[in-house]
């Protein structure tokens, strides 16, 4: 009986002889292989591995954390680079930043009556004082929201969405300061997410990957964070780290660790400059050659040479007269350069030398419409609009502006929810407790117990930044004709400028006494005047008239 390890009687170039189980593994591959030798066309084109296009592809089906976490040291050193020393890199995260979260957010409780088993007035009321309350701890004078008692809870936003524009993901830790003598002792620790890793450098597995453990279910369980920077070398701690449960054993967050998954299984965030990392350096170098060449050719002016040939010096001068002559003319020139008004100098050539320069000046005409090309495929890898990457709004009319707003803020609103869902709002739970514990806030009558209903305690309204206007008439007209129609209320068109609908009307309401007082009439007819100006075509085409380039 043949068995499937014996010799088929075909034999390899090197001598060795091919069994039959071979020959079937090679015919069964050829079953399965691309047919296009048959004349059979694939399915699918993306799936060929020959052609001008598909032929030098490297592509390969990984899980999102084999792709990622091998990468991620050099792909985030390469995005810090150029966030630190490329103009247009740079100018993408402040614009990131400042949209999603500026200054900082107001937030403002709003406790669930329904859940709580209280009525509106009393969930209002608490609602009230917790806001309050976190208003003064978060942008209090001693930084009581910060372990490190130096930012503000704003400007800890600020530093935490740099981390999630520029490295993928945000990293922070839930303190308890023990020893302070501040009213509040949560304190929110932002730190640098290089030091997730695993302990001693153990190579990841089921259960840990990326500095992050992992429970039987898949959940993230535990955080493995050094107590230094890696490259912190000498420093104390450099070879400690410390594990941190995700939360405590009665359910108080103690780690925050902020970014959006691309994949299901993903351990750890990817930055959105990944993908546009090549376009960074292609922009970069071609600005560079382009500026070198420019100054090269501005950078040599004239030369300088003898009047008299190399004939006439061998018949009037001996070698040695001539070397003599040529060290005072070198040293004369040395002390005495010639200069011109702008700084530029002509270099002295030796005497009877003449050089020729070709000086083909580098065609730079269309330098500009190349970095705007590069421009418009960054800003769509980064999500953000050419002319807030670029600060360029020469080639921009009112409905382009506005198209592209749409688009700008959508990606915005998405940084607020992912700061808000993994960072604010757990933040706020770990606080709140300390709030009710202390007695700073009570629990109204007939609610239950913090723990027994922490989201309906801390549901939460964040306020940030104005989405700013581009033509005021129109979007006044619209807003007031949006809570006009009701289809929107003051609150939302107030949120949508970064202000708390509340106390704009306190503010009106005391300004509209003011001027009672003092016997002032309240301005009338602002707001039909706008309508009329905003609705007006000619206004409309001096909006869409595109400016000249």
């Amino acid at each position: 009986m043949r068995t499937p390890f014996a010799p088929s009687g075909l034999v390899a170039p090197s001598g060795r002889s091919i069994s039959r189980l071979e020959v079937a593994r090679v015919r069964a591959g050829a079953m399965t292989a691309e047919p296009v030798s048959a004349g059979y066309p694939l399915a699918y084109e993306g799936a060929s591995g020959s052609g001008t296009y598909f032929a030098e592809w490297p592509a390969a089906l990984r899980s999102a954390d084999k792709d990622w976490l091998p990468n991620r040291a050099p792909v985030t050193a390469r995005v810090r680079e150029r966030v630190r020393n490329d103009p247009v890199a740079a100018s993408a995260k402040a614009r990131k930043v400042n949209a999603a979260v500026g200054r900082g957010w107001r937030v403002k409780f709003r406790p669930n009556a329904r859940a709580l088993g209280i009525d509106i007035e009393a969930a209002r009321e608490l609602g009230a004082q917790l806001s309050t309350e976190h208003q003064l701890y978060a942008y209090g004078h001693a930084f009581t929201s910060d372990a490190e008692r130096r930012l503000t809870f704003g400007q800890q936003l600020r530093l935490a969405a740099n981390h999630v524009v520029v490295d993928g993901e945000a990293l922070g830790l839930d303190e308890w300061a023990e020893e302070a003598t501040t009213r509040y002792k949560t304190r929110l620790r932002l730190v640098d997410p290089d030091r997730l890793c695993n302990p001693g450098g153990r190579p990841d597995r089921d259960d840990l990957k990326g500095g992050v453990e992992f429970d039987p279910w898949g959940a993230p369980d535990a955080y493995h964070i050094r107590e230094r920077h890696p490259t912190d070398y000498g420093g104390p701690g450099q070879f400690r780290w410390n594990r941190f449960e995700r939360w405590t054993e009665w359910g108080r967050p103690k780690v925050f660790h902020v970014f959006e998954p691309d994949r299901a299984g993903q351990t750890r965030g990817i930055s959105r400059f990944a993908s546009s990392l090549k376009s960074f350096r292609a922009l970069s170098r071609f600005t560079d050659a382009t500026l070198q060449s420019a100054t090269v050719n501005a950078l040599i002016v004239a030369f300088m040479k003898s009047n008299a040939g190399p004939g006439a010096v061998s018949e009037n001068f001996e070698a040695k007269d001539v070397r003599e002559f040529e060290t005072w003319r070198q040293d004369h020139y040395k002390e005495h350069p010639v200069n011109l008004a702008n700084g530029a100098q002509i270099p002295v050539l030796p005497y009877g030398d003449e050089l020729t320069l070709q000086t083909a000046s580098k065609d730079v005409g269309s330098f500009d419409a190349f970095v705007r090309s590069i421009l418009r495929l960054i800003a769509a890898s980064l999500g953000v609009t050419y002319e807030e990457l670029s600060m360029d709004y020469s080639q921009t009319n009112y409905s382009s502006a506005r198209a592209a707003l749409i688009h700008s803020w959508a990606e915005t609103v998405a940084l607020m929810g992912l700061l808000e869902d993994q960072l604010v709002r757990p933040h706020i739970v770990a606080w709140a407790e300390e709030a009710f514990d202390r007695g700073y806030v009570e629990i109204p009558d007939g609610a239950p117990d913090f723990y027994d209903a922490v989201d309906a305690y801390c549901q939460i309204h964040c306020i940030g930044p104005g989405r700013g206007f581009i033509d005021p008439t129109k979007e006044i007209d619209a807003a007031a004709a949006r809570i006009e129609a009701g289809v929107s209320t003051l609150e939302d068109e107030c949120d949508d400028q970064g202000k708390d609908w509340e106390e704009v009307l306190d503010q009106r309401a005391r300004e509209k006494a003011a001027l009672e007082e003092r016997g002032l009439a309240n301005p009338q007819g602002a707001l039909g005047k706008t309508a009329l100006t905003s609705r007006d075509p000619a206004h409309q085409t001096a909006l869409d008239q595109r400016p000249a380039a």
